[in-house]
């Protein structure tokens, strides 16, 4: 009878979803995990061939389920998977540290192209601290930093970590993000929750504190301000090299107790996470607060945290972490309508987008959430939200869209807008049609999105007497007029 009940009430949540008028515009994405081959590749002793096919498996599986932003973690532990010049190969991609794939190629150079390629955003995901996350794992290699600077190094039992208050730290991490940003084409650079340790840190940096303590007298502030002075840093590098490119993170969930009337973990003066500071001295994009658990968990509601959040993130964007590898497992003994409700509470308060942990969940279907994602909550697709901060200026319109129809088939044509003001051509073009009258707000008007570079649409058969309309975008989503195809 209990089954029963969950089920009827898993039914009704999906037809409640269903019932909403979907977004056009959210981020809808998934943490691709490298560390321990978590998500991708499944082992790190397959072949170069073999994990290139599963990367591609992988995203068209996240594609087809409505996913548009990937999350993809090219660094561990201070490593890399891509050719660095500051740190060696990971482990969790050739077996050995400071070993390349054979036959070569790089992975993030690979899953940038593979998520250009089906309309995708894809946004580097680094650990900034974590050095070594168990000494028992594997040889590190010599070139690693826990060998080259061991005075910059934090041992808490198997866990090393970057020291965050030593100033080498700040510009050896800093100098990582920037080559990353530099050369390579990402849509973002993203950090997890790993700043300072879950297990509590005693002393261990106190010389660091009494050499380098920019006149602040509480250590627990130094350290706060240690990590605040990295993201500041961080952002302003992007902005000078890539405006385009979003800078993001996903704390913890809960700051401090008191904020949201909750009672767990306290990641202010733990982990010396601060993303008031960030939100308040606008160093982010983009907070992805990680709210792992259950609307009506016990210590940490996500029904109290998500509103909380939704009232403090200014005029940043919130994107909600969900926790769907444990709440769409077989295992989960919770509601199975949980990540729906979550879903639609985000919607509900305003947050921009969603972000699930971790891929697989999606990618194999777990407890049918890909057919939940297709069918229901991700059933158009979306757009990224403009960050008018960062651009808000939208392309020309596309000219000159017209029909045109010969022996072999009818396409929509276009061509080229002259240069924006700030000088930008459109990144892709948006292609909306219906059998009667387009909404351009309604994403079930939206048949596809086409690269900058091509400029026409060939009409299959069951779209013969569609009304067609185009849209040029940049690459920060701001949309030019939409024109009206004309037949010729």
């Amino acid at each position: 009878m209990k089954k029963a009940l969950l089920l009827i009430t898993a039914i009704v949540i999906t037809l409640s979803i269903q019932a909403e008028n979907l977004p056009k515009r959210e981020v809808r994405g998934a943490w691709v995990a490298t560390v321990a081959n978590i998500d991708w590749p499944t082992t790190n002793n397959i072949s170069s061939g073999e994990q290139i096919k599963e990367l591609v498996e992988l995203f068209d599986s996240l594609k087809a389920a409505g996913i548009n932003t990937i999350l993809f973690q090219v660094r561990t532990e201070c490593d890399a998977l891509y050719e660095s010049p500051y740190e060696p190969w990971s482990y969790w991609v050739s077996g050995e540290q400071g070993k390349a794939p054979e036959p070569y190629f790089d992975p993030l150079e690979f899953a940038i192209n593979e998520a250009k390629i089906r309309g995708m955003e894809l946004h580097a995901w680094l650990n900034p601290y974590r050095a070594v996350r168990d000494v028992e794992d594997y040889v590190v290699d010599d070139s690693h930093v826990s060998v080259q600077h061991p005075e910059w190094i934090l041992q808490f039992d198997k866990l090393k970590i970057l020291d965050p208050g030593h100033p080498g730290v700040r510009k050896f991490v800093l100098d990582v993000v920037t080559d990353i940003v530099t050369r390579y084409d990402v849509d973002g650079i993203h950090f997890d929750d790993y700043f300072y340790p879950y297990t509590p840190i005693q002393n261990e940096d106190s010389l660091t504190f009494a050499h380098f303590n920019r006149g602040i007298d509480s250590i627990d502030d130094w350290r706060r301000n240690s990590i605040n002075i990295l993201m500041e840093d961080i952002y302003i590098m992007i902005q000078a090299v890539k405006p385009h490119v979003k800078f993001g993170i996903s704390p913890f969930g809960i700051i401090l107790n008191e904020y949201a009337d909750t009672d767990g973990f306290n990641s202010y003066n733990i982990l010396y996470c601060d993303p008031l500071t960030w939100i308040k001295d606008k160093t982010v994009d983009y907070i992805n607060p990680q709210l792992y658990w259950e609307m009506d968990h016990d210590r940490a509601p996500f029904s109290k945290l998500l509103p909380w959040w939704a009232s403090v993130k200014g005029d940043r964007q919130l994107f909600v972490g969900h926790y769907s590898s444990k709440m769409a497992s077989r295992r989960y003994e919770g509601n199975p309508a949980e990540l729906g409700n979550q879903l639609r509470m985000s919607r509900h308060h305003g947050a921009e987008g969603s972000i699930y942990f971790s891929a697989k969940s999606i990618s194999r279907n777990w407890n049918g959430l890909a057919d939940s994602m297709k069918t229901d909550w991700y059933k158009y697709p979306a757009i990224p939200p403009t960050m008018p901060w960062k651009d808000a200026v939208a392309p020309n319109n596309p000219r000159n869209v017209s029909i045109i129809s010969d022996s072999v088939n009818s396409r929509v044509v276009w061509e080229e807008p002259q240069l924006a003001i700030d000088g930008e051509l459109p990144y892709y073009y948006v292609l909306y049609g219906s059998p009667d009258k387009i909404d351009i707000e309604n994403p079930a008007h939206i048949v596809t999105f086409i690269d900058g570079n091509n400029f026409e649409y060939v009409i299959p058969e069951a779209q013969r007497y569609y009304v067609f309309s185009v849209s040029a975008m940049d690459r920060m989503h701001n949309e030019s007029e939409v024109i009206k195809a004309v037949n010729k």
